[in-house]
């Protein structure tokens, strides 16, 4: 919480809280008083969205949301002809938002276009005031699309240096504290972390889901070579602090990070990796782990200048190269697999409570129906076990904003300061990121506009807090009832799209070896990235559970994909000689044979130890013993998975 009321945050939040306010009040100038929420709505939609890159397509981006508000505009604007013929309405258009702005592998986008539908219904407007309507949500769309642009144009480039620069200053570090015998925990979860985050960017900047940039191809590969020089130091002991080889590593990562520029001098550092390399042609280290170091250093100093290379207008070529595999085309609706998915629970029971609260406020005539409309909305969530603490929330919410806003508008009666009171509560939620603690100021915000438009006295009044009850109820029956998704299905399915990530590099890697695969194939690099996402996503699944998410988990499986990607990588570049690579396509039949029927893996690996101790060709070292690192972290993981089946079947 301190580090919320720093100078820096304080400054950022009022320059932010300003500008918001500036947009709502020029937005409620425009389009009148009867569409400013829309205005609310476009602008946590602005600011929610800018964890993504959507700027590779501009225009066809702005058509999408343009085409989402007019939708939601012309459904709300037809719900409001028959309570009957709304049901369905809102059940289509809440399916609709629902179902394709959650996300397996990302954040979920759905609530300021779930918050803009209700908005929408709670203040109706007439035949006359709809064109209106209609051409600020336009404006909406076309705002969203605006600031991506303003601050998410460049995002990758801008970004990329940096972050390249923090993780060889936390391999440096980590480098020191391996040499003296100190624990690097820290420094590991940082790396990941950034490597993790760099990754993302690259995902978001894939043309049609599939191919990357050539800027997204290049800084892929860096944080491929950063991630292996990563677990390549895992091996390094105090013994090792006057070795040549692990020296000359942590001076090139010094050499990228120097200077005050964001950007690494890519030229120079280039410049420094080959003389080191140079020195060792005449006599290279006899160790294949040192040789792997060093070749991933070289990888990564390569990658980084071809980077640099780079005029802008190619940086977002992409290399269409290939036709995109089955395997990465979207799903359909009819796929059986999608039935228990995250993304069909959440629609399917987020209409279904809309539909009923809707059905209930209209046929009864509720004036204060919205309530429960918007405690459905809050209640129904994702995950089954985090919906009970957000009921309790919501109430307790409900009451403790309802009475704040009884005894300050008791104390002050002037609009003027009543409005102030208001803007100041808006203020403080970019402070706020507790859930229960927000909701309180959302509560004071929404009574105390609808007390300071309406000259009511009265905020917390019984059929209030009766509407939020009822839709505490509604949402609860149905997240029990209604396709229940919980927290540990999410978990199994991210295992199961684990192991087809890890199945399908296999394949990836067999097919590359033997010549089958597309020199710079976008498939392997997709399914790297796709086995960092997975990786991330249970992460924050196992925190939400309240589980202690240990790198041991997924350490195993983060070391399979990297070295995977490594071993075709190594044939892109060096090639790999015939003989060396009918035995590596036999190596990885027998470790796929072993992989889908789960049996173990030991025979293979003590054979692989005993060909590496008698392999005379270094080239051929390096291979065998990057395969033999895939085999034990596939029976590592084979182990992993055996010990979670009896947890998974109760």
């Amino acid at each position: 919480m301190k580090e919320a009321f720093t100078k820096k945050n304080i400054i950022g939040n009022t320059l932010l809280f300003v500008g918001m306010m500036a947009y709502i009040l020029l937005f409620g100038a425009l389009f009148g008083q009867n569409n400013i929420l829309i205005g609310v709505a476009t602008i946590t939609a602005m600011l929610m969205l800018l964890e993504r890159d959507l700027t590779i397509h501009p225009v066809q981006n702005t058509v999408k949301f343009a085409g989402l508000n007019l939708l939601t505009g012309i459904a709300a604007f037809t719900a409001g002809f028959s309570v009957w013929t709304a049901v369905p309405i809102h059940f289509v258009m809440m399916f609709i938002i629902s179902y394709t702005l959650i996300f397996n592998l990302k954040n979920p986008l759905y609530l300021p276009f779930s918050l803009q539908y209700l908005f929408l219904l709670a203040i109706p407007v007439t035949g006359a005031e709809l064109p209106l309507r209609l051409a600020g949500l336009v404006v909406g769309a076309i705002s969203i699309m605006a600031l991506q642009m303003i601050v998410n144009r460049k995002r990758i480039s801008k970004n990329g240096d940096p972050i390249v620069k923090s993780v060889c200053t936390s391999l440096m570090e980590k480098i020191d504290k391996k040499l003296v015998g100190e624990d690097t925990s820290e420094m590991d979860a940082a790396i990941r972390k950034s490597i993790g985050s760099l990754r993302s960017m690259i995902y978001d900047q894939r043309e049609e889901d599939y191919y990357l940039t050539e800027e997204g191809r290049l800084r892929l590969n860096i944080t491929a070579a950063l991630e292996k020089i990563d677990s390549l130091l895992n091996t390094l002991e105090p013994r090792h602090a006057e070795g040549r080889v692990i020296q000359d590593v942590r001076m090139i990562l010094n050499k990228a990070i120097e200077g005050d520029s964001k950007e690494i001098d890519a030229a120079e550092l280039s410049k420094a990796s080959e003389e080191v390399m140079e020195s060792y042609r005449t006599a290279p280290p006899q160790s294949s782990t040192q040789l792997r170091l060093l070749n991933n250093v070289d990888y990564l100093t390569d990658s980084l200048l071809a980077l640099q290379q780079l005029t802008p207008e190619k940086r977002k070529i992409t290399r269409k190269i290939e036709e995109i595999p089955l395997k990465f085309k979207k799903f359909t609706l009819s796929a059986p697999r999608h039935v228990s998915s995250l993304k069909m629970s959440y629609a399917i029971r987020m209409a279904t409570g809309i539909a009923i609260s809707g059905f209930i406020m209209d046929f009864f005539n509720l004036t204060e129906g919205r309530w429960m409309m918007f405690t459905v909305l809050s209640v129904i969530i994702p995950f089954y076990e985090q919906s009970h603490k957000k009921m309790r929330d919501r109430i307790f919410a409900t009451i403790v904003g309802a009475t704040l806003v009884w005894i300050i508008f008791s104390i002050f009666h002037a609009a003027a300061v009543r409005t102030g009171l208001l803007l100041f509560a808006g203020y403080l939620m970019s402070y706020v990121k507790v859930y229960r603690y927000s909701t309180i100021l959302v509560t004071f915000s929404a009574i105390g506009s609808v007390a300071l438009i309406s000259g009511e006295t009265q905020f917390l009044t019984v059929e209030r807090l009766v509407m939020v009850l009822a839709g505490v109820c509604i949402a609860l029956l149905i997240n029990r009832f209604v396709l229940p998704y919980k927290l540990t299905d999410a978990n199994v399915n991210l295992g199961r799209m684990s192991n087809d990530t890890l199945t399908e590099m296999l394949k990836e890697a067999k097919d590359a070896i033997n010549g089958n695969a597309t020199i710079g194939s976008h498939s392997m690099k997709n399914l790297l990235i796709i086995s960092t996402m997975v990786e991330e996503r249970a992460r924050v699944n196992l925190q939400a559970a309240g589980t202690d998410a240990a790198d041991e988990l997924f350490a195993s499986r983060r070391l399979a994909s990297n070295t995977l990607y490594e071993l075709v990588s190594w044939k892109e570049i060096h090639g790999i000689k015939e003989e060396i690579s009918l035995r590596s396509i036999a190596i990885l039949d027998h470790m796929e044979e072993c992989w889908l029927s789960g049996i173990s893996y030991s025979e293979l690996i003590g054979q692989l130890h005993l060909t590496l101790a008698n392999e005379p060709i270094l080239e051929n070292k390096i291979i065998l013993s990057m395969l033999l690192e895939i085999a034990e972290e596939f029976e590592q993981i084979r182990i992993e998975d055996e010990k979670m089946k009896p947890s998974i079947m109760k």
